[in-house]
């Protein structure tokens, strides 16, 4: 029976189903590894594969109520010119784009300061239409402002670098940034003249600095925000 149902099926079914799968399913988790930032990626990544098995699930219960060829065609040729629209509008062009480039923009988008990143990941070739013709995220581009950045974050990655060897901190209780300064990039500030290397260590100190002192501000007033709700439950 099986052989009789195999030899009747004809060969552009064949073909439908593995470039089906060559091409569009692969999208499914291709496009989640790459495209949504870290802190969010796994629990995007499990709702992008929910929506995929919930459209996986759509036809099964649509064709077990539609007995007309003819119109399971047309139910499917709407389902795909919508899938088209939606990946043509919403899904940006990754080739070729460092990942953690991608981590830095982000990282300025998540803080909602999506202009004070300048790189490469918001090149026209790497945004979605709706990134460019919508939010105008191309506007931002400027390789010598992004060049300027990157310094500075790697001066402050490197100033933590040489705070933590001095206080000798575990490897596993530094910062992640850390971790990444290469060879070449210590080579780069040991070449700088004194006075350069130190104002530029001077100032990421500075900045590291600064941001201790807010956090430690913030957490001064959430324990005193704290204290003031016992004394209020107290009183009750």
């Amino acid at each position: 029976m099986a052989d009789r149902l195999a030899s009747s099926a004809p060969p552009s079914s064949y073909l439908s189903s593995f470039f089906t799968q060559l091409g569009p399913n692969s999208t499914t988790f291709l496009l989640a590894a790459e495209v949504y930032p870290t802190s969010i990626r796994a629990t995007a990544h499990g709702l992008s594969a929910a929506a995929g098995k919930i459209g996986a699930l759509m036809p099964a219960i649509i064709y077990g109520q539609v007995t007309n060829t003819h119109t399971k065609f047309w139910i499917v040729t709407w389902f795909g010119l919508l899938g088209w629209g939606l990946t043509a509008l919403f899904i940006p062009d990754t080739t070729g784009l460092d990942l953690r480039e991608q981590e830095r923009y982000w990282a300025c988008v998540l803080a909602g300061r999506e202009g004070d990143y300048h790189g490469i990941a918001v090149h026209r070739r790497h945004l979605s239409a709706w990134e460019i013709y919508v939010l105008k995220r191309h506007l931002a581009y400027d390789p010598v402002k992004d060049r300027e950045q990157k310094i500075a974050e790697l001066t402050a990655a490197y100033a933590r670098k040489l705070k933590d060897n001095t206080d000798e901190v575990p490897l596993d209780e530094r910062e992640e940034d850390t971790h990444h300064i290469s060879e070449s990039v210590a080579q780069y500030f040991e070449q700088l003249d004194k006075v350069t290397r130190n104002k530029a260590l001077a100032a990421a100190e500075k900045a590291i600095n600064q941001e201790a002192f807010i956090a430690s501000e913030k957490d001064a007033e959430r324990s005193r925000l704290d204290a003031d709700e016992v004394t209020v439950a107290h009183k009750r």
